[in-house]
């Protein structure tokens, strides 16, 4: 059976990217496509290292004092989280657009600090109503970095009659480094831990013949969903077409909101290591998913390539798709640069 997933309701963390569910590697297009400029260095998996960098000073943020309309704003990880080397910081100001001639103030209210230090940027983005902005550093996070973001937002004016609401404070860890690097055209997928390789993996991925290759480029895991039930049906494909299914799949990791899983999949048994008859998703035996399952955490990095006619991934929108932009490029997306981190 050739399978796309849906899963039945979705995590606060999944709402920040703004879509909601459709289907494993089709359904509705992410709204953001990614650029054809250089995403050089991002996918190369050697975390920061602390390097001498100095603030843009940032100006004062403009407050709006009986604002008409207030907006919370969404922030992953959640506070307390233990993630993956490729989580980012994601702030979303839902169904709202933040003038631009504001965003330097919003980001000088936004203060992130790593132990050890890790400098980095943060990089705005619109699509389908929504404002986000990112943190990232210009390669992964090292792993064992505690993060601390203290986002002082209160009364801060997004646009005209508009402001944010509250102040918040969060603060996550990140756990070990895990980059999962699936090759299409070999059909495998390489585990990798904090360096080490630990397992390589006979998987089936998206068939590109028929429209469904799996997205290329570095996408992170976006929850840990355990069971998953698949339909057919969320991508207009009856049951009982030659390419329908219907049922539930264990140990399911998402990497999309439009719904590319790393998942067992025991009845494509036989295609694992030889052919790719997905609608995008990674399946492997149970004993491999289970297993990486238990390895895993929101926020580890998959990294896919090898397809023939590569499909890219979105760059926001559909998941966490941010280390596919070059660090020039995703300076450029930022009001005030580089942060030091402290």
């Amino acid at each position: 059976m050739r399978r796309i997933s849906r899963c039945l309701g979705l995590s606060a963390a999944l709402a920040l990217t703004g879509l909601a569910v459709t289907a494993c590697g089709g359904g509705a297009e992410a709204e953001e496509r990614p650029a054809k400029s250089s995403a050089r260095g991002s996918s190369d998996p050697a975390p920061s290292s602390p390097a001498p960098v100095s603030e843009k000073p940032a100006p004062s943020a403009v407050l709006l004092s009986g604002a008409a309309r207030t907006v919370r704003p969404e922030i992953a990880p959640a506070n307390g989280e233990k993630v993956g080397v490729g989580q980012p910081i994601a702030i979303v100001f839902k169904q709202q657009k933040v003038a631009e001639e504001l965003r330097a103030g919003i980001e000088g209210r936004l203060k992130v600090s790593a132990s050890p230090q890790v400098p980095g940027a943060w990089h705005w983005n619109e699509s389908k109503g929504d404002t986000r902005v990112h943190f990232r550093p210009e390669k992964f996070w090292p792993a064992g970095t505690k993060v601390t973001l203290d986002a002082r937002l209160a009364g801060v004016k997004l646009a005209a009659g508009t402001a944010a609401a509250g102040d918040r404070t969060i603060s996550f860890t990140i756990g070990d480094s895990m980059v999962s690097t699936v090759d299409l055209k070999t059909h495998k997928l390489t585990v990798v831990r904090n360096g080490k390789t630990l397992r390589t993996i006979a998987i089936s991925g998206g068939d590109e013949g028929k429209g469904f290759g799996t997205r290329e480029g570095i996408k992170t895991i976006l929850a840990k969903e355990g069971r998953v039930v698949m339909d057919s049906l969320s991508i207009g494909i009856p049951r009982n077409h030659r390419d329908g299914f219907y049922g539930s799949y264990d140990y399911s990791m998402r990497e999309t909101v439009s719904g590319e899983y790393v998942h067992a999949a025991p009845d494509n048994a036989e295609s694992f290591g030889k052919e790719n008859v997905s609608h995008g998703c990674i399946g492997m035996s149970t004993d491999d998913a289970k297993w990486l399952y238990g390895m895993s955490l929101k926020g580890d990095v998959v990294q896919v390539g090898g397809g023939t006619k590569p499909k890219p991934m979105d760059h926001f929108g559909n998941g966490y798709g941010d280390w596919n932009i070059g660090w020039e490029q995703w300076l450029e997306g930022s009001a005030l640069g580089v942060r030091t981190g402290r």
